[in-house]
């Protein structure tokens, strides 16, 4: 059996936006989104503090990360719903190596928040780190060991996985003058 990752319960409220150009989406990653700062949302990584929201795009088909979806080379010319509900719950695949990303999960974990880490295109939630805390864990799945790269097809970190809440302190805010 396959893992559904993305969105997975919940609400889906949220609104059409504009991609960033050449931003892909794989089906077997997380889809949280920010802000580039001249309104079009991009991936979010390890360096954004604030979310938009999340993506609920990325169909398989072929590469890495479970295949997915590119956007167009062109700023702003791809426009995709962006899920913004505080209710939703979304699935993403769990960074952990036993090296790097050294803590599994547990449901000691459950309501504590964490951090997001982008890997080769593949967006993972990292509960090793906690400096930006901008998703909060409501379950998940440990891995079922440590794994290296390439262990499970088009996923570099393993077979766990950990579901997730945007939070509200942490969603994008801009102010209109």
């Amino acid at each position: 059996m396959e893992i559904k990752y993305g969105h997975i319960r919940g609400g889906e409220n949220g609104h059409p936006a504009p991609m960033g150009a050449s931003e892909t989406f794989f089906s077997k990653s997380g889809r949280f989104v920010t802000n580039d700062a001249s309104g079009r949302l991009e991936l979010s990584d390890e360096n954004d503090t604030y979310l938009s929201g999340f993506v609920n795009e990325g169909s398989p088909d072929d590469g890495a990360g479970g295949g997915g979806l590119t956007t167009s080379a062109t700023e702003g010319a791809t426009e995709m719903k962006v899920i913004t509900d505080l209710t939703a719950v979304f699935r993403l695949p769990l960074a952990y190596d036993a090296s790097t990303y050294d803590r599994n999960y547990s449901s000691a974990l459950l309501e504590e928040t964490c951090d997001i880490v982008l890997l080769n295109g593949v967006q993972y939630a990292n509960v090793s780190a906690s400096s930006k805390d901008n998703i909060r864990i409501v379950g998940g799945k440990a891995a079922s060991a440590a794994w290296t790269d390439g262990a499970v097809t088009g996923l570099t970190l393993g077979d766990g996985y950990v579901d997730v809440q945007l939070i509200a302190a942490k969603r994008y805010t801009a102010e209109v003058e």
